[in-house]
C-alpha cells in the first residue's frame, strides 16, 4: 500500500510492506548511520526498532505472522479466536540513509482488537541532526493510518498500546482522545474518524505542502516535536504486566463485568476516560488485595488461560492474596 509523506515540504510516496525474516538488514544501516551519536531520541528510535525485530524473531516460530492484509483474513476464517501478529515496514526509494523509514509491530487479538506493540521511525527522521538537509514528516502518521485501516477492515473495536512520555500528546491529539498518559486506547469511532479525515486531507493536498494545509502541517509539526514512539524500552513481562495486557485484550463489556463483580468499578468512574478507569481498577485491586481474584477472572476468559497458576496467591496471610 502506498501512502503520502513529506520530504522537504514536498509530497512523496512511501510503501507499507509486510516484513519477513530476511527483511531486517536495514537495522544495521540505521546503526551505522547513527554511529557514535548519543542523542537520546535518535538512540531510542534504533532501540524501539530492534525491540520490534527481536519480538518477531522470538515469536515467529511459535505464533502466526501475517504476510499480507488478506492473510489476516485467512487466519481469522480458520480460527476466529486466533491472535495474528504483524510486522510492517514503511519503505521508499528517495531517502538517502535507508530504504526503510519506519517500522511497526502490531497484533490482532483473539477478542478482535489491535495491540500496537512497537512503532518507530528512522533516527534521522524522528530527530534530524543540526543542518541535516532532509526533513521527512508524516512517517508515524502513515503507519497509524495503515493500522487503522486494518482495524476498520476486520471490524476491530479498539486500538491500544503503550505511549512514551514524548508521544502521549501526539496520540491524544491525532486520535482525539480525552486523555493519554502511558496508555493509548482508541475506540473504533476515533480511528474511523482519523481515516476519513486523512483521506479527505490527503486528497486535497498534492505537490508542495503549504500553510493552506494547516491541519496537516500542525500534525507534522506535532510529530516532529513529539516522536511517535510506541512501546516500552524496559518491558519485563511480569505477572502484573501480563494481567494488565490480558485484561485490556478482553472486550470492553467483559472488562466492566469482571471489574464490577469484584467491586473494582465504581459509579464515579463511569464518565472518566478509559485509561483513567483502567488505572483506578488496578489501583483498587492492588490496595484491596484482589489481584488474585482479578487474575482468576481474567485468565478464565482465555482458551489458553491459566486461572489456577496464580502468581498473586501466596498464602492465607501473605501480601497479594485476596481477602474476598
Amino acid at each position: 500500500m502506498e501512502l503520502p509523506v513529506v520530504l522537504n515540504n514536498s509530497r512523496q510516496t512511501a510503501s507499507v510492506v509486510f516484513a519477513g525474516r530476511d527483511d531486517f538488514a536495514f537495522v544495521n544501516d540505521w546503526r551505522k548511520t547513527l554511529n557514535e551519536d548519543q542523542n537520546p531520541v535518535r538512540v531510542a528510535a534504533l532501540e524501539f526498532t530492534q525491540l520490534a525485530i527481536s519480538r518477531f524473531q522470538a515469536h515467529s516460530e511459535i505464533q502466526a505472522y501475517a504476510k499480507s492484509i488478506d492473510d489476516i483474513a485467512d487466519h481469522i476464517v480458520d480460527n476466529p479466536l486466533c491472535e495474528i501478529a504483524n510486522i510492517v515496514l514503511l519503505t521508499c526509494n528517495w531517502f538517502p540513509e535507508s530504504g526503510v523509514i519506519g517500522v511497526c509491530h502490531f497484533r490482532r487479538t483473539w477478542s478482535n482488537g489491535i495491540i500496537l506493540d512497537y512503532l518507530a521511525t528512522h533516527p534521522f527522521i524522528v530527530r534530524p541532526p543540526k543542518d541535516y538537509p532532509y526533513k521527512v514528516n508524516g512517517v508515524g502518521l502513515a503507519l497509524l493510518y495503515f493500522i487503522s485501516l486494518v482495524a476498520k477492515r476486520y471490524e476491530c473495536q479498539t486500538i491500544w498500546g503503550e505511549a512514551t512520555q514524548s508521544s502521549c500528546g501526539y496520540y491524544k491529539k491525532v486520535l482525539k482522545l480525552d486523555s493519554v498518559k502511558d496508555l493509548i486506547y482508541a475506540p473504533r469511532e476515533n480511528f474511523i474518524k482519523l481515516i476519513a479525515e486523512l483521506d479527505e486531507k490527503w486528497a486535497k493536498s498534492t505537490g508542495a505542502v503549504t500553510n493552506k494545509d494547516i491541519a496537516l502541517t500542525e500534525v507534522y509539526d506535532l510529530e516532529a516535536s513529539n516522536p511517535p514512539f510506541v512501546g516500552s524500552l524496559t518491558a519485563v513481562f511480569s505477572p502484573q504486566r501480563r494481567l494488565a495486557y490480558r485484561f485490556l485484550e478482553l472486550p470492553y463489556h467483559e472488562q466492566r463485568r469482571i471489574s464490577a463483580s469484584l467491586g473494582l468499578f465504581q459509579e464515579e468512574d463511569r464518565n472518566q476516560p478509559f485509561d483513567e478507569q483502567f488505572r483506578r481498577i488496578f489501583r483498587r485491586a492492588t490496595e484491596s488485595k484482589k489481584l488474585s481474584d482479578l487474575w482468576r477472572a481474567v485468565e478464565g476468559q482465555y482458551p489458553d488461560g491459566k486461572p489456577d497458576n496464580n502468581p498473586f496467591s501466596y498464602g492465607p496471610d501473605e501480601e497479594g492474596r485476596s481477602d474476598a
